[in-house]
């Protein structure tokens, strides 16, 4: 992602994140999608031919903390 958005001149914000703004200032972030605690269902993401994403173990577990783990 850093590569591809330096080949767009786009600069990432400083940070330790992978942050940037686009041209009308809304701020992005990217993120490994195993580290993103919501999603979509799974019929969803079958459609989209998503279905073999998996959340990472660190995921689940901040779900779970949160009584929010995913059935």
């Amino acid at each position: 992602m850093r590569k591809a958005l330096a080949e767009a001149g786009i600069e990432p914000l400083p940070g330790r994140f992978l942050d940037f703004l686009d041209p009308w200032g809304n701020r992005f972030e990217i993120v490994g999608y195993d580290n993103i605690q919501f999603t979509k269902a799974p019929h969803v993401l079958r459609g989209m031919g998503l279905s073999e994403l998996v959340k990472s173990e660190k995921a689940i577990k901040e779900l779970a903390d949160k009584g929010m783990a995913p059935g």
